[in-house]
């Protein structure tokens, strides 16, 4: 297929400073570095007065919706590879000025930014190549952009040193610190003779007739590095922080007395009660907090104590992997989970924990979208949100919500321990990734992602590694692809995600 249609004139050369400043706003502050479209809008002022960006979903696209994946999408990447990009990243977004939200619809390009950087001269030569195959297939209204991005796999280098406890209500000082030890969704896990490399488990599994819990995870979690026999448990406990900040109350508290010491008026008299009231709580806190460490200090400080269980299934990882439509990355581990540690008859389902980051209004707002959409999220009064089913693969290309814009999209919520709740949108084209290769793996690095963008900066970001590595948007696989693989593994055939508000029942194993 070709056309006749004639390419847009191009913008100036990129110069350094709209390398630099090209994407104010975003997270990351990518560099540009080459792009079509109008020449850029700027001002001489300061940095402060760049105009901000947001990254936001694309409208449906009827012919781009057909022709993307697995078409359009491979040819993109073999002119990427023809032109010897060294590219991490390809996906379909629409990019705005926070001051003017129509913006423009992008095929967006990551390109590794070492060890070499692209050069603006084979970065401009490949947008336009790549506007030009969009052209000849009759889809004119896509700009192209290149920029540095670098591509990273969620699994950290901490040590840490949780339990299995249940959730409290938020009236318990530890309430929230407790949450990363619990059984609700968000555990942080580790391979037994990897302790320095960790990541977060997904969803909690079972198999009917089993008397069984399982986890799941990804294989890359726990084997970064060499054969791992055991799983273990692992989270950095934040509770000095917590205590310290307890004892800025009191002092606080007891500079407020000290302000209206001798003072009898009726105004004096109230704050030296609230103040003295807020002090007690505060000491009772502070108590309290310190006998929780003591007793994580007491159960858990041996290794032993904090296996969790033993991997039962981790196919090796493989991109491009199930059935046409899906070729996602197989990273997969399955955990049987040691009795002694959740007892499947006390389990009653996946829950995430939904923390005291957000007020009721402020997440029930930000996941409903916009208010022409039906309010299907209701905030838990204990605070633990319970899943009871998952997203039908047909929804995720056409979703049924749509965003503040007006835009087409499927509103998402995670927890993590980097990043505690945060709110998203996923895209409604599939993505594609490409790691930076081993020189044995050159040809078999591509893979099928799912793009979330972050909702709002307050909201901070959906993925993050460590402070030092801020992305812009997250990939994800569908939950569909993941039960699939899982489902090969004989003894996991009829495994199935455990819904909130339905128990085990010792019956029914």
């Amino acid at each position: 297929m070709s056309s006749d249609l004639e390419l847009p004139p191009l913008p100036p050369r990129v110069s350094e400073e709209e390398a630099e400043h090209y994407y104010h706003g975003l997270h990351s502050k990518p560099r540009l570095i080459a792009r079509t479209g109008e020449p850029w809008e700027h001002t001489p002022c300061p940095e402060v007065y760049f105009r901000t960006k947001s990254l936001m979903t694309v409208e449906r696209h009827e012919k781009l919706m057909e022709l993307w994946e697995d078409n359009i999408a491979f040819k993109v990447h073999d002119i990427l590879n023809q032109n010897q990009v060294n590219w991490s990243s390809t996906d379909i977004v629409r990019i705005a000025y926070d001051d003017w939200i129509h913006g423009d619809n992008i095929l967006w390009i990551g390109v590794w930014s070492s060890p070499t950087r692209l050069s603006y001269e084979v970065g401009i030569k490949v947008a336009q190549q790549c506007q030009r195959l969009l052209y000849d297939h009759g889809i004119t209204n896509f700009e192209v952009e290149l920029r540095e991005s670098d591509l990273i796999q969620t699994s950290r280098n901490q040590r840490a040193f949780p339990p299995l406890l249940k959730p409290t209500d938020i009236i318990d000082p530890t309430a929230i610190l407790r949450e990363p030890f619990t059984t609700t969704l968000g555990i942080t896990v580790c391979g037994h003779y990897m302790p320095c490399a960790e990541g977060t488990a997904g969803f909690f599994i079972a198999v009917p007739g089993v008397n069984k819990l399982f986890l799941v995870t990804a294989h890359h979690v726990l084997f970064p590095g060499n054969e791992n026999k055991h799983v273990e448990y692992t989270n950095k406990s934040q509770l000095p922080y917590e205590v310290l900040d307890q004892g800025i109350v009191i002092v606080s508290e007891e500079s407020r007395i000290a302000g209206v010491v001798g003072q009898n008026d009726a105004e004096s008299q109230a704050i030296r009660e609230d103040a003295e009231l807020e002090k007690k709580k505060a000491e009772r806190r502070v108590q309290v907090l310190k006998e929780f460490v003591e007793e994580l200090r007491s159960k858990w400080s041996v290794d032993a104590s904090r296996i969790l269980g033993h991997v039962i299934f981790s196919p090796e990882i493989v991109v491009t992997a199930g059935a046409k439509l899906q070729q996602y990355t197989q990273d997969v581990a399955v955990i049987e989970v040691d009795a002694s540690k959740i007892d499947p008859a006390d389990f009653h389902g996946n829950f995430i924990d939904l923390g005291n980051k957000f007020t009721v209004a402020d997440l029930t707002n930000k996941l409903r979208g916009n208010l022409t959409n039906p309010r299907f999220f209701a905030y838990p009064g204990n605070r633990l949100f319970g899943l009871t089913g998952t997203i039908p693969k047909e929804e995720i290309r056409e979703p049924q919500m749509l965003d503040a814009s007006g835009d087409p999209c499927l509103m998402v919520l995670k927890r993590g321990k980097s990043t505690d709740v945060t709110v998203g949108k996923a895209n409604t084209y599939a993505s594609y990734t490409r790691k930076y290769p081993s020189v044995s793996e050159r040809d078999n690095v591509v893979s099928k992602q799912w793009l979330v963008i972050p909702l709002e900066e307050d909201s901070a970001l959906f993925a993050l590694k460590a402070a030092t590595n801020i992305c812009d948007v997250a990939y994800v696989t569908p939950i569909d692809f993941i039960m699939d693989v899982i489902r090969r593994f004989k003894p996991l055939a009829n495994a199935y995600i455990m819904n909130a508000q339905s128990p085990m029942q010792r019956d029914e194993m």
